[in-house]
């Protein structure tokens, strides 16, 4: 077991034992937000056939810079579907999107053309091409629209749709349990006697790992009999989940039994103590190839190192980047603080005219929730930093 170590080597630690999870295929309408297991290719040209990119009127003949007057094939003015074969000096009626007869050089727009009887009048001169969508315009038939790892996203969506695809392949959800530890914590929903206080950290971990992609299976609290209890609990999340969080119970106290519990369960303790402020006291394990990581039972201790350690986890698990890269920013505050462990700050950024700048978020104490509210940006000073003074250039990571 490794103590008090790297946070970079810590977490690949963790990476190492994440195999991406295999595919499951699920209803358009359910992708949403999902990871694509494999390359999507376009099973056909898109648009399948030439179309309209105008209503208007399809129009026949050879050649550019003719004008003139044009025979509409069947008098219709809203017709939609193919028509005859246009020759020279024929017309038919077209609408945006829809499918152009043979012979179509150009689509003259509705408000450039005048109807007398059954001959359609343009003084436009004609340019081939013109308003038209030829097939294979969006894509070519076995071309990759996108790779394995893609987030479908709306625009994605109506791709599938346009293919006629209701069934897509995603990386299944990894499944994650949370247990607090700790015989003063109860569920949020119970009124907390004298002694007792209300689990908010599971809460959050659970909302946090559904943002993330997970499926959370259960948050549930260790209860008041303590270590045995835990033990039984953490053993029957393993059977239904790729990862387990425990909270709290992670430092040296005599209440402090997350390292007992782990190894009283059969588990093989990869680190404990993790050199960074907030959140040191983090740990993790392995129990067969299920991986177990112990946070902090302090907010905001417990939220530093789920971003850190666990949320790559979890995108490793669906195939994705495991860490976002850092990005650099002007600071708009100050912190007086210096020197320490490296440090990480709740902050929001945001990118503007003269770039990204990120805020401070009130609350940067471990044990408080205040500067998890409309949290985006977590500010990384190295070890051993001095002050940040308002104007400064810092680096952050995006969440």
């Amino acid at each position: 077991m490794l103590i008090d170590i790297n946070v970079d080597k810590a977490r690949e630690s963790l990476l190492d034992l994440v195999v991406p999870l295999g595919e499951e295929t699920i209803y358009l309408e359910e992708a949403l937000g999902r990871i694509l297991g494999s390359d999507l290719r376009a099973p056909a040209d898109l648009p399948p056939v030439a179309q309209a990119a105008v209503d208007g009127y399809a129009l026949g003949g050879e050649g550019s810079g003719a004008r003139g007057d044009y025979a509409l094939q069947d008098g219709s003015r809203r017709q939609a579907t193919f028509g005859p074969v246009l020759g020279p000096g024929q017309a038919a009626a077209v609408v945006t999107g829809g499918p152009l007869p043979t012979g179509t050089v150009e689509v003259v727009a509705r408000e450039h053309a005048r109807i007398e009887g059954n001959r359609l009048l343009t003084a436009a001169l004609v340019t081939p091409g013109r308003n038209v969508k030829p097939a294979g315009e969006d894509f070519r038939a076995g071309e990759v629209v996108v790779p394995a790892g893609t987030r479908v996203d709306p625009g994605l969506t109506a791709v599938l749709a346009a293919f006629g695809q209701d069934g897509v392949p995603v990386r299944r959800c990894p499944r994650v349990g949370v247990l607090s530890l700790g015989r003063e914590i109860v569920p949020h929903r119970y009124a907390p006697s004298a002694g007792q206080v209300r689990d908010a950290n599971g809460p959050l971990l659970a909302a946090l790992a559904t943002r993330d992609g997970a499926r959370v299976i259960a948050v549930e609290t260790a209860g008041g009999d303590g270590l045995p209890e835990a033990r039984v609990k953490l053993r029957r999340l393993w059977e239904h989940v790729e990862m387990v969080l425990t909270v709290g119970g992670v430092a040296s106290g005599p209440d402090d039994y997350a390292l007992s519990l782990l190894r009283e369960s059969g588990a093989r303790v990869l680190f404990w103590g993790v050199g960074i402020k907030p959140g040191h006291h983090s740990g993790a394990a392995v129990w067969e190839d299920r991986p177990v990581i112990a946070l902090s039972g302090n907010p905001a201790a417990c939220a530093v190192g789920y971003q850190l350690l666990a949320a790559p986890v979890l995108r490793a698990f669906q195939g994705i980047t495991p860490f976002p890269a850092p990005v650099s920013a002007v600071c708009n505050d100050s912190f007086p603080k210096q020197g320490g462990p490296r440090r990480f700050l709740r902050g929001y950024a945001a990118c503007g005219p003269e770039g990204w700048r990120v805020s401070l978020l009130p609350g940067q104490k471990s044990s408080m929730l205040r500067s998890l509210i409309n949290w985006n940006a977590l500010v990384d000073l190295p070890a051993g930093h001095q002050p940040v003074e308002p104007g400064s250039r810092v680096s952050f990571l995006p969440l």
